[in-house]
């Protein structure tokens, strides 16, 4: 029902308020209801009494009173919240007798991790179908799984899964061990280190140094012969020695003898296997095959008792005076004994040949024709005349928003400086942005060019012979045609 409040009046017994009836009613109404929503229609079931901080109403089987919460009758979701102990408290989850405590994997999951209620274990199966079904090991960092396809169990560090390794695992698994040198063990061999690989390897059992295996050794490592090679694999191997043609072996004692069984000097013997020359070969047929020695075009040979001599027959032959000639490009050769070389003057530099002396003479190499009073610039290649004195300048560029000069006394760290000119003097100015930055001579930022005494290319070279007609003070500009930025002063003094 709506609420219902008592008439009081406006003062006390002033005939204002609800009568004794009106107020009855309204009480009843409310105690009505009351015990209909809070009772049983007879008794009031709340009986709030003294209770505690953090207390609620609990059902006792009579009434609510109040009491602390001890269990749950649905599921609870905490709806992203989260439990919180209070004061550093420990967060205590307890099943009954056995129960176990399950951690699920969605709704839908399986309790794969849980504490086992018997003994108070932490139990999980941490089984992945294969390795690549592993998680992200950088985000996993510790974690340990088993890889169901390749039966191994792995461990997160560094980024990756590290295999482990298990009684049943081979020992070459091990990283500073190596069991595939010399084709893997032999039966008797141990495992020894090798400092020069920093690994254990196969090796044979001995007491050499580093200390080592038991008083029976291999009488040998490795043998080699001309043809073939062995190598001692036990200590009870044996090495054989076996004769060849003509040759018989013994052993006796501690010493084996190995004998010749032909004759000394024997008739089958060749005197020689195979001779070569210059152009073909000859193979000695039979031990009395014969090696003639034929001289040439002006060679004579001769025997005499062990001696072979050689003469040149003719000793004055005409020689050629150069074989091959080879300059700063091409190169020639001698085709005959008669064969002429040159030696010619290319520019600035003349030659003369008297008697035995070749005289090499080099002269000034000018680009053009100088006149009487004309200046040189160097170029990196030659001499360049120009009508007056010169400064020349090697420009560069700071990105696309300044030149910088080298030369003429500019500081080269210095973004677009100004560059003062004398009336009368040349000035050479060498890009070498070239066309990422062409360097034009302007009368204003952005204006018309300046055109009077400039030659050459805004890409290259540029020569400006600054007019005697300009006022002292005049400014022009030098400018990238590309980026406006890239503008400095030229100011006539």
């Amino acid at each position: 029902m709506a609420k219902q409040t008592l008439a009081i009046g406006s003062s006390a017994n002033d005939g204002t308020g609800d009568s004794l009836r009106d107020g009855a009613i309204k009480l009843n109404s409310v105690i009505d209801e009351l015990y209909t929503n809070l009772g049983n229609d007879t008794n009031l079931q709340i009986n709030v009494g003294t209770p505690a901080q953090d207390q609620l109403l609990k059902w006792n089987g009579a009434q609510f009173a109040e009491g602390d919460f001890s269990k749950f009758t649905n599921d609870i979701d905490v709806n992203g919240n989260k439990i919180i102990s209070a004061n550093d408290g420990n967060i205590v989850i307890q099943p009954n007798g056995t129960g176990d405590i399950h951690f699920w994997a969605g709704g839908t999951g399986s309790a794969l991790t849980y504490i086992d209620g018997a003994d108070g274990k932490l139990k999980w199966s941490n089984h992945f179908t294969d390795f690549a079904s592993l998680p992200d090991a950088s985000t996993h960092h510790g974690m340990f799984a088993h890889a169901h396809a390749e039966g191994k169990g792995y461990f997160a560090h560094g980024g990756v899964w590290e295999p482990l390794i298990s009684e049943s695992s081979s020992l070459g698994l091990l990283g500073d061990v190596d069991m595939t040198v010399g084709g893997g063990p032999s039966d008797g061999q141990v495992i020894k280190w090798n400092n020069a690989t920093s690994k254990w390897e196969p090796a044979n059992d001995d007491s050499s140094g580093g200390g080592g295996g038991g008083t029976t050794q291999n009488l040998f490592e490795s043998v080699n012969a001309d043809t073939g090679t062995t190598t001692a694999s036990a200590a009870t191997d044996t090495l054989i020695i076996a004769g060849g043609t003509n040759i018989a072996t013994a052993i006796s004692g501690d010493t084996v003898t190995i004998n010749m069984t032909g004759a000394l000097g024997d008739a089958n013997q060749n005197a020689y296997g195979v001779i070569g020359s210059d152009s073909g070969n000859k193979t000695a047929g039979s031990a009395t095959a014969t090696i003639n020695f034929v001289g040439g075009s002006g060679i004579g040979t001769a025997v005499s008792g062990d001696d072979l001599t050689i003469t040149n027959d003719s000793p004055n032959v005409v020689q050629e005076v150069f074989r091959t000639v080879t300059g700063d490009s091409g190169t020639t050769t001698a085709a005959l004994s008669t064969s002429t070389l040159n030696v010619a003057g290319g520019q600035g530099v003349t030659t003369a040949a008297t008697a035995n002396t070749l005289t090499v003479n080099a002269d000034l190499y000018l680009s053009g024709s100088a006149d009487e009073h004309s200046n040189i610039i160097f170029n990196g290649t030659s001499w360049d005349p120009v009508e007056s004195p010169t400064v020349g300048f090697d420009i560069t560029s700071n990105g696309a928003s300044a030149y910088r000069f080298a030369g003429g006394g500019v500081n080269t760290s210095t973004d677009n400086p100004t560059v003062f000119v004398h009336r009368g003097f040349t000035y050479r100015f060498k890009n070498i942005t070239g066309a990422s930055h062409p360097f034009a001579l302007r009368q204003t930022s952005g204006g018309t060019a300046v055109t009077e005494g400039v030659s050459g290319s805004n890409q290259g070279t540029q020569y400006w012979t600054v007019p005697m007609a300009l006022a002292a003070g005049t400014t022009y500009v030098y400018q990238c045609t590309l980026h406006s930025a890239m503008v400095g002063n030229l100011t006539v003094v």
